[in-house]
């Protein structure tokens, strides 16, 4: 039986080193040994070149990283380029220096089983590190593009969505990133009123000992929000509330509604009047409204719109990050169910 091995290494080094590339010893230092064999006998990184160069632990000097030099007898030595020399030398045998790299689409292709996709791949034309991975046909009539973009900034994200948004002239699609870590909030929210899912392949899409790409979520759940548009730029918009099924934009009288329903939910929290339902356990119902600062919500929504693990100190608004913990357990004191 095959064993599951976690991914998240992989797609977090793919944001900042893309297409990736390197000599397998330096890849094996920064993913692991496993998860560099699975990779390779999956097909998804490749043989591409001896190595000039490999990484050095403790890099410095105009002559880093350690150059690779080949002797007579076929192995291998590391030698600093600085002079003098900062760091020893290093031996090294064919398999340490061998680099490996990932074909982008072959990447994609390798996607399509495990999320269901189906149809052509390839690279779109001016968006840089922008693929197409094919279709994701939720019924036989349906059909919706997926996109595979990578990015190491906010605004580089928001530049390559904006772009794919002008290229389906309104029509609803969905977009794979390697990681939530570089998308902000606001991206999300906006995209998701447009009827288009930005979906995190970090705890969605793992790989197993044989090379193969598998996923524990319903393809049907993963993309269960394409083409479901919630905006109503025809209406007054006076909130916009988070639920199940997303975000949607609130006109005066849907929010009317929605707080007159408080009861009919185990926490209903609402920003504009600072004021929290809840119930405890499904037995008592309380009403605060005392004490609940704005930066409680702004916490709070930072950690529900989080899609992986949300660190207080890491995750938080930046206005909050030195404080980001504290705030955090105050904000879950005030609105949280287990309080």
């Amino acid at each position: 039986m095959a064993t599951g091995i976690d991914l998240s290494p992989l797609w977090k080094l793919l944001e900042t080193n893309f297409p990736l590339a390197g000599p397998r010893r330096d890849l094996r230092d920064l993913l692991g040994r496993d998860l560099v064999a699975a990779l390779e006998a999956g097909g998804h990184i490749s043989y591409l070149r001896v190595a000039d160069t490999v990484a050095c632990p403790h890099p410095g000097g105009s002559g880093c990283p350690r150059q690779v030099i080949e002797r007579p007898d076929g192995t291998y030595l590391a030698v600093c380029g600085n002079d003098p020399p900062e760091c020893d030398d290093v031996e090294l045998i064919l398999e340490d220096v061998e680099v490996l790299g990932a074909d982008p689409e072959n990447l994609c292709r390798a996607l399509r089983r495990p999320l269901c996709t189906g149809g052509k791949v390839e690279a779109f034309a001016g968006l840089l590190n922008v693929y197409r991975v094919g279709n994701f046909k939720p019924d036989p009539s349906t059909r919706y593009a997926v996109y595979f973009v990578a990015r190491c900034d906010p605004r580089d994200y928001r530049q390559a969505l904006d772009g794919l948004l002008s290229h389906n002239d309104g029509q609803s699609f969905a977009v794979l990133v390697p990681t939530d870590r570089f998308i902000s909030s606001e991206s999300v929210r906006q995209m998701a009123m447009l009827g288009v899912p930005i979906v995190p392949l970090r705890g969605t899409v793992d790989i197993d000992s044989n090379g193969q790409l598998t996923t524990d979520a319903d393809p049907r759940r993963t993309f269960a929000n394409i083409g479901r548009r919630t905006s109503m730029a025809s209406k007054p918009v006076v909130a916009e509330v988070l639920t199940h099924e997303g975000w949607r934009e609130l006109d005066q009288n849907d929010y009317r509604r929605v707080v007159e329903a408080a009861d009919e939910y185990s926490i209903l929290a609402d920003e504009k009047s600072h004021t929290v339902w809840k119930r405890d356990y499904g037995k008592k119902r309380t009403r605060r409204s005392d004490g609940i600062q704005a930066g409680y919500f702004t916490m709070i929504r930072a950690a529900v719109e989080k899609t992986g693990y949300f660190d207080p100190a890491v995750d938080a608004p930046d206005e909050d990050q030195i404080s980001g913990k504290q705030i955090f357990q105050r904000a879950r004191q005030a609105i949280d169910v287990k309080y």
